[in-house]
């Protein structure tokens, strides 16, 4: 490859790589960020379900002496 037409590539493949590394670091982080709020609603609404669930009598009858 002669250096001119090396010197008028380069400057294309950099821009061509840049172009590509911010779309997939968008694509990446937008998955990311999306799993991490799936993931923390879940655990958000888990809290809140056991926290403000209905209270449940136990399994087990209470020990005798206690009624």
């Amino acid at each position: 490859m002669s250096g001119q037409a090396r010197s008028v590539l380069m400057p294309l493949v950099l821009v061509w790589l840049a172009v590509h590394a911010a779309v997939l670091a968008a694509i990446l982080g937008l998955k990311f960020l999306t799993a991490k709020a799936v993931v923390l609603l879940l655990l958000l609404g888990g809290a809140l379900w056991l926290v403000l669930g209905r209270p449940r009598r136990t399994a087990l009858p209470p020990p005798h002496g206690m009624v």
